[in-house]
């Protein structure tokens, strides 16, 4: 039997996978949107992938809400355990900063249904405080694992730009549409390149930790992802990314698939203000 640690590690590794990219044709109305107000820009798509580019280097704040979607088979043990997420999420780049609110739900015909699992977060240079809802109390994270827990933070949030310039190399790839509002980008990622790219971008992410987690990015094996990407046409910023993921995994000789589907959609661009936290959490918390 797979131990929890090792599920987590896999669950974790399933929904690290986020990009965004872009190519040089004229954007074709997206289905339904044929002679919509708007639906008719003639930007390339290599000029949408640009201006998008420097739109997000410009990036100082924004709010994100994100649903996750996660199935994951343990075939040796006859297992599907079925985890959903929401999370809500205001965050600025300068100083990195994020409150973070949400809920999980993990189910399975073998463990039955698991009491939902609040989750509310406060990232500062302060501090990591996390609210322990069974103790109901906060807690934060020790200072001499910050330094670690910044270079993660650093590289899971990277500016979007070094993203999608990791990306370009298949821009080529991407379906170009329009809607009256937005660019969408599609693409279907499948195959040896996309294994090795996204296999990088989650080595950076994952990077400073134990080596039990590199054993399990070299177990695994990328079957499909699948990229839905909206670029407002007034900021040429995302506005919505959805991801639909298939992989397998394989941990110590036991395999597992994990089938997830990422939603997120972005606003409120440049209107956060400073992330504090607040006394009263400061003074309750109990350093773990």
């Amino acid at each position: 039997m797979i131990q929890l640690k090792k599920w987590a590690m896999a669950m974790s590794a399933g929904i690290l996978t986020l990009g965004l990219a872009a190519c040089g044709e004229t954007a074709e109305p997206a289905p339904g949107s044929e002679g919509e107000k708007g639906a008719d820009s003639d930007l390339t798509l290599e000029e949408v992938f640009a201006k998008t580019n420097a739109a997000s280097e410009e990036i100082n704040s924004l709010h994100a809400d994100m649903t996750t979607s996660q199935m994951m088979t343990v075939e040796s043990a006859g297992m599907e355990i079925e985890t959903v997420s929401d999370i809500s999420m205001d965050m600025t780049m300068e100083p990195m900063a994020f409150y973070q609110t949400g809920e999980t739900k993990m189910n399975s015909e073998e463990m039955g249904e698991m009491p939902p699992m609040a989750m509310e977060m406060y990232y500062t240079e302060e501090g990591m405080y996390m609210f322990e809802p069974t103790m109901q109390t906060w807690m934060k994270m020790p200072s001499t694992e910050m330094e670690q827990l910044q270079t993660m933070i650093d590289q899971q949030t990277a500016d979007p730009s070094k993203q999608m310039e990791e990306l370009e190399a298949f821009k080529d790839d991407f379906t170009f549409e329009q809607t009256a509002d937005d660019y969408v980008l599609k693409l279907n990622a499948s195959g040896e390149e996309y294994q090795e790219l996204i296999g990088e971008q989650m080595e950076q992410m994952l990077g400073q930790m134990d080596m039990e987690v590199q054993t399990v990015l070299e177990g695994m094996t990328i079957n499909e992802v699948a990229y839905e990407i909206f670029i407002d046409k007034e900021t040429f910023l995302p506005s919505v990314i959805n991801i639909d993921m298939d992989l397998d995994m394989e941990i110590e000789g036991e395999s597992m698939n994990i089938k997830s589907v990422v939603d997120s959609e972005y606003s409120k661009y440049g209107e956060i203000d400073a992330i504090t936290v607040p006394a009263e959490v400061v003074e309750q918390a109990q350093e773990i």
